[in-house]
């Protein structure tokens, strides 16, 4: 197991006062050279991180099915190549707005279909409504990395995928082996129980001819 910890603080994000055009005031602190600071790419970036573990325990955390579409996509980006391009936390805002806009609450099979048909439909297009970070003040796109190939791509495999599920190939989209069918579980029940009663059925018969054979050899 790997860990990797970041150190940062809120103060990164705030912009530094304005220079007072006037004489600057004498400061006894020490001047510090570049080398002692922390990269401020990084600590932004870790902010970020807090932002949306903080968002997803408020709003997707509580929200049924949605941690279980959520890995299942996350399977579909590590499988595919082409869902690879998709965003980690572009991926979990667009499964938590797909769930929560729905009229109740979703199966699993029920939420994959949707969040499918939400990518099928072309939210994720450059033309379509797009997704906004919610943990930004200012309007950010979260699919502001991704190529407008990239985009189509992973529409046009969101509406093959719809295909597999309405023909009952749900196994494909999920790279697992297909279940068997109801029919078959129940062909192989209903057999055992079958033999069990023609075992049931010969015991008695046996019982009663050893039984018939007593009489007779009494009588």
């Amino acid at each position: 197991m790997r860990v990797t910890v970041s150190l940062t603080s809120p103060l990164v994000r705030e912009e530094a006062p304005a220079a007072d055009s006037a004489e600057p005031e004498a400061s006894s602190e020490p001047q510090l050279e570049s080398s002692d600071f922390l990269d401020k790419e990084k600590c932004l970036e870790s902010l970020a991180a807090l932002r949306h573990a903080k968002w997803f325990q408020a709003r997707a955390n509580g929200l049924q099915s949605c941690v279980i579409i959520i890995r299942v996509l996350r399977d579909l980006c590590q499988r595919v190549p082409t869902w690879g391009a998709l965003p980690d936390w572009a991926m979990e805002l667009l499964v938590e707005r797909a769930l929560s806009s729905a009229t109740g609450p979703l199966g699993p099979g029920e939420a994959i279909r949707r969040v499918l048909e939400c990518i099928a439909a072309g939210m994720l297009l450059s033309d379509g409504p797009g997704l906004q970070d919610p943990c930004e003040k200012e309007a950010t796109d979260v699919l502001q990395s991704m190529s407008r190939q990239a985009r189509e791509d992973v529409t046009a495999s969101s509406q093959h995928a719809l295909r597999m599920l309405a023909f009952r190939q749900i196994h494909k989209v999920l790279g697992m082996e297909p279940l068997a069918s109801p029919k078959s579980r129940l062909g192989t029940h209903g057999r055992k129980r079958r033999l069990d009663t023609d075992e049931e059925t010969a015991g008695d018969g046996e019982g009663k001819k050893d039984k018939k054979e007593d009489e007779d050899d009494k009588a």
